[in-house]
């Protein structure tokens, strides 16, 4: 769970993700970003629900990157996500993440 405040979600950047069930865009907040053995990660949340104390952080992993197209992907693997989100965790002054295991 995160809790943001609206006047921030001027200032983050955004990526647009395409469900592949439904073919919906989905615009993500960035709140913050990381690199872990090797590997660049996002802790995003969706627009819509930036200013919703309740709202659901999801982290992104880059998969691929070719010219100015990058590619993210949800992570997956529970041992990654677990030392991602502890990353996430500790740098985390500026907002507030329960990691729900």
């Amino acid at each position: 769970m995160a809790d943001f405040k609206e006047e921030e979600f001027e200032e983050f950047e955004t990526v647009i993700m395409t469900d592949e069930d439904t073919g919906e865009e989905i615009e993500f907040a960035i709140i913050d970003n990381t690199e872990h053995k090797g590997n660049r990660y996002l802790l995003v949340v969706e627009s819509e629900y930036i200013d919703d104390e309740e709202s659901e952080a999801v982290i992104l992993k880059e998969v691929s990157l070719a010219g100015d197209d990058v590619t993210y992907a949800l992570v997956e693997d529970d041992d990654e996500f677990d030392e991602v989100a502890d990353i996430f965790s500790a740098m985390g002054e500026e907002y507030d993440v329960e990691i729900d295991e």
